[in-house]
């Protein structure tokens, strides 16, 4: 029988690798599976790298592009005859030509679980650069398969602080907002695609069959379509009550204030949900007006009081150094944070991702470069890494701000936040 080993580059990046699994690569392993190859799944974090295989499907992040490169060097070494496919967002978000010249022979350039594209990245020519339009919708999904799930240890904690275990689900492909900053049009674009419902419905009955009680959603938006959403909310709902199932979603404040607010919230906590991640991103509406967030502070306020009055946890993630960004406007922020207490916070220095409009257009935005970060005129393969918890580099710097001054804002307002009892 054919065989493929799917391999996830070691996450050196992460405190703890074996949290979340890369579930990409699970719709990837499905479709094979369709098409008769044996596979072989391995997790670098925690496996070695097996030398007894014929073709290797790499998938990586941008921060695993020094483990992708270290791991394609091993294989080129100890089985030279052996097929390397590269796959994958950082393959999405590159120059296909320059991937080549990490010494893979095949790089993947769209959706590896598609009706299209994984079996000829199988068999064609070396030296290709594969580009697989996106379907028009996901109809072709297979369930991604579970079978490494239980090696990956997330969990979600109820209102009465039980433990559950969980695991990772997409419901939709897209974003339709416009925030510059954000890498997620760069892999996905703005047009919606939806996982049909049938298959939505499948997936929760599979989560919940293997014993987990908990589910991570990775939507960018899961609550965008209300009557879809609705339609999800009485499986969960259903779980909810007889398989004790909690979960958590990334939305946005704008979203459920146009669905209902605090009666939408309530239609969510009601079917187990347990926590959210909200982008506020800034405590100022001129800096989130200058990357078109499309939100505003008062609405990031009034979506945290709903929560913290249904008993959701509410997650603000936040980044420093946007365009414009003052130290009064760094202020706001923490003045934000410090008077609202939300839940948990992330506070981020801005990252340049490659394929943003911000990145592409940064005289546009007034933002510059720390020029000390550059290794020949580029930033070294890493820089997508924030650093540790405590401490973190910024990169960029705006008109009124170098970067060291918004990395000793940021380290400091870490500081303040964990000696405020707020959890980071």
């Amino acid at each position: 029988m054919k065989s493929v080993c799917l391999i996830f580059p070691k996450s050196t990046f992460l405190e703890d690798p074996m949290v979340y699994p890369p579930l990409g690569l699970w719709y990837v392993w499905a479709e094979l599976e369709k098409l008769g190859y044996e596979v072989d799944y391995r997790d670098l974090s925690e496996d070695e790298l097996p030398l007894a295989h014929d073709t290797y499907f790499i998938s990586g992040t941008s921060p695993q592009v020094t483990e992708i490169k270290r791991v394609v060097k091993t294989l080129k070494e100890e089985v030279p005859e052996a097929r390397i496919v590269l796959g994958g967002s950082h393959a999405m978000t590159h120059d296909g030509q320059m991937l080549l010249g990490y010494g893979v022979d095949v790089v993947f350039k769209g959706e590896a679980d598609g009706p299209l594209g994984v079996e000829d990245a199988l068999t064609c020519k070396k030296g290709t650069v594969i580009n697989i339009p996106f379907t028009p919708d996901l109809r072709h999904l297979s369930l991604p398969v579970r079978k490494a799930a239980y090696r990956y240890h997330a969990y979600l904690y109820d209102w009465e602080g039980g433990k559950h275990p969980t695991t990772t689900m997409f419901t939709s492909r897209g974003c339709p907002m416009r925030c510059a900053f954000c890498e997620t049009q760069g892999i996905w674009g703005k047009r919606m695609r939806w996982t049909p419902f049938a298959t939505v419905k499948r997936e929760i009955e599979q989560i919940v069959e293997m014993g987990f009680t908990g589910i991570m959603f990775y939507d960018d938006i899961f609550p965008l379509n209300k009557p879809r959403t609705l339609k999800m909310l009485d499986v969960l709902k259903y779980h909810h009550k007889h398989n004790d199932l909690i979960w958590r979603c990334f939305l946005r404040t704008d979203v459920i204030e146009k669905h209902g607010g605090y009666e939408y919230l309530k239609l969510m906590r009601e079917a187990g949900l347990r926590e959210v991640l909200a982008g506020v991103e800034s405590g100022s509406n001129q800096i989130k007006e200058n990357v078109q967030k499309g939100t505003t502070i008062e609405q990031d306020t009034q979506a945290l009081q709903w929560c913290k009055a249904l008993g959701i946890a509410f997650k603000a993630a936040l980044i420093l150094g946007l365009p414009g960004e003052t130290m009064e406007t760094m202020q706001a922020t923490k003045r934000w944070v410090l008077k609202n207490r939300p839940d948990r916070v992330d506070v981020n220095t801005l990252i340049p991702f490659p394929g943003t409009p911000l990145t592409e257009n940064m005289a546009d935005y007034d933002l510059y470069i720390d020029e000390s970060q550059l290794v020949r005129g580029e930033f070294p393969e890493e820089y997508f890494y924030k650093g540790p918890r405590e401490s973190g580099e910024a990169l960029v710097g705006t008109a009124a701000l170098t970067p060291g001054q918004i990395k000793d804002f940021r380290d400091g307002f870490v500081q303040e936040i964990m000696a405020g009892g707020i959890p980071y």
